[in-house]
């Protein structure tokens, strides 16, 4: 009796440890697998998509472009975003979501001929844009303080937020300067020479 006792402690101590040793080697091959297929999911911001897809490929990973917006930070066709974030785990053949850059927002140059400085800058801010630098010229065409003409010119397409310079009338060229033939008089001059 204490003999069968004895087999059957035995046996059963076998099993306890057999099953033991199962669940724990299982255990160990189902983690040291699964990391042998993960890998780190790289940094994509900034990166041309071409270049983030083919980066990928080697790693046994995909992209998926899922949108586009404007940014004035990234140049167009670069990655803006994407998800998971880098230095994720993921298991090889995982796709990774990316927004891709359009480049800066275009804004249209509006009319800014004829307008006073002030009207002008207050167009150009309603449009998105911001007054560059301010020179004067005279002309026989506008009158004084009011924009000749502006640096990019009315109908350009330029990036959001760009700086328009303005060119602001003087008023009509002199034709004297202190009572002496001056230099308009001269400019003047050249000109009817070349009419002629």
């Amino acid at each position: 009796m204490k003999t069968l006792k004895t087999i059957l402690f035995a046996i059963l101590s076998l099993i306890i440890i057999f099953l033991f040793g199962y669940v724990l080697t299982r255990t160990f091959m189902i983690i040291y697998t699964r990391h042998r297929n993960e890998v780190a999911v790289p940094d994509l911001i900034n990166k041309n998509y071409e270049k983030a897809q083919h980066d990928l490929y080697k790693l046994g990973l995909y992209i998926d472009e899922i949108g586009a917006r404007n940014s004035s930070d990234i140049l167009e066709g670069s990655i803006i975003a994407q998800d998971p974030l880098a230095n994720n785990m993921v298991k090889k053949g995982y796709t990774i979501d990316v927004i891709v850059s359009k480049g800066p927002e275009l804004v249209k140059i509006p009319i800014l001929d004829n307008l006073s400085v002030n009207e002008a800058k207050n167009r150009l801010i309603n449009t998105g844009l911001q007054v560059g630098s301010i020179n004067y010229s005279y002309s026989n065409e506008i009158m004084a303080h009011k924009v000749i003409y502006s640096q990019p010119v009315y109908g350009m397409d330029v990036p959001k937020h760009s700086k328009v310079n303005l060119v602001v009338s003087l008023g009509k060229i002199p034709t004297k300067i202190s009572g002496d033939k001056g230099i308009y008089d001269t400019f003047l001059e050249d000109l009817e020479d070349k009419k002629e």
